[in-house]
């Protein structure tokens, strides 16, 4: 037993460890691009079953046969912090299992720390205005959590990056955010802001360069909305709010999502099903990219795909123009070379099977993990030729 984990032990300090070097993400040392998948909810099951959780250890071990290279997912439950609070050695004990299934199976890990972030205050009485306070318990709560997964994990190249929340920007300073939330929860100081959100970017990025000076920090941000700088700008909010953004104003609102030492710009991007325009979506993305030059940060596109609505879908779906057009928005995605995209979505559980999403069980959409495989390749040998 003790020399299969000193096998173990060597095979896991020769792995590389992605790394972002003067504005370009490298994984041992040198240039690196790859495709990858979100599981969002591969977690739920392993933190509430532990080893019985046969379903996410079958996605795991079924992702590293069809050579997936990494994926995010939520490093929690969705929207559930209590059962960490009430035991956290078992918690841990069980993301243990998680992790240990990931290095076996070769799948690297992105985690999202705290995907539905603007809710956590909530559990501490608090407001979403206290992202923003260096001593409310938001912050210590956040610290705490972020702490202990760093700590645990950061000797484990299977964990890439480190990411602390899901598209938390699009609640910023929205002109008509109080319908979004429950009666009791519409105060001025639950009013998502972008300097409130942008304070609690850089809050997170320090703690984790504290914990860890090697892993790459993104934000789980979606692209900017249209009109985000008009919206967080008080004089334009005033005039109108809904204005688009020129490019120089998107720019801007996209800096906002990535302050140092937020080190990748990460955005979310889908195409239509319905109507999908190839060249539309070529502009689309090469302008995500020149939003990354500017700001001199790698992109990673935390979610891509193609979906019409939630992508719910009947049993006659053809998925054959499906199939083409995901495999066009793989093409514009490798054309652009963006150096991390992670397709939405493999769904653990049958009530997220829809359009695009991945499992065995569901199998009809399963030829998108044979496409990224394909990509995969072309990339690997794009970047052996570069050298």
């Amino acid at each position: 037993m003790l020399g299969c984990w000193a096998v173990l032990a060597v095979s896991l300090a020769a792995t590389p460890v992605v790394t972002v070097q003067d504005g370009q993400l490298r994984r041992d040392g040198r240039p690196y691009r790859a495709f990858g998948l979100n599981v969002r909810d591969l977690a739920d099951r392993v933190l509430d079953e532990g080893p019985a959780a046969q379903a996410s250890f079958d996605c795991l071990r079924w992702l590293g046969q069809q050579q997936v290279p990494f994926i995010r997912f939520w490093a929690s439950y969705f929207n559930n912090r209590a059962k960490y609070l009430a035991n956290p050695a078992q918690y841990w004990e069980r993301m243990d299992l998680l992790v240990a299934a990931a290095e076996q199976a070769n799948v690297g890990l992105l985690p999202t720390l705290f995907w539905c972030n603007w809710d956590v205050p909530w559990d501490h009485g608090e407001s979403r205005l206290d992202w923003g306070r260096a001593d409310s318990q938001t912050r210590a709560f956040a610290a705490r959590y972020t702490r202990e997964f760093i700590e645990r994990y950061r000797d484990r190249p299977i964990v890439w990056i480190y990411e602390y929340a899901n598209e938390s920007n699009l609640a910023w300073d929205l002109p008509n955010w109080q319908q979004f939330l429950p009666a009791e929860r519409r105060i001025d100081a639950n009013a998502a802001t972008a300097a409130v959100g942008q304070a609690a970017l850089q809050w997170f990025g320090s703690e984790v360069r504290r914990l860890d000076p090697r892993r790459p920090i993104s934000s789980g941000c979606s692209a900017p909305r249209p009109a985000q700088w008009h919206m967080a700008t008080a004089a334009e909010r005033q005039h109108n709010p809904w204005t688009v953004d020129s490019l120089d104003e998107r720019v801007i609102a996209a800096g906002w999502t990535a302050p140092d030492p937020v080190d990748l710009l990460s955005v979310h991007h889908y195409e239509p099903h319905t109507g999908y325009d190839p060249a539309k979506t070529r502009a689309n993305v090469a302008e995500l990219m020149t939003v990354a030059q500017r700001l001199r940060k790698p992109l990673l596109i935390g979610e891509f795909g193609v979906l019409d609505g939630h992508g719910k879908i009947g049993p006659e779906f053809d998925t054959a123009p499906y199939q083409a057009n995901a495999r066009d928005l793989c093409e514009a995605i490798y054309q652009a070379q963006v150096p991390l995209a992670a397709w939405w979505v493999y769904a653990v559980e049958p009530w997220g099977f829809c359009m695009g999403a991945l499992n065995p069980q569901y199998g009809k959409f399963d030829g998108i993990a044979a496409l990224l495989r394909e990509y995969n390749a072309k990339i690997a040998s794009d970047l052996a030729r570069e050298g």
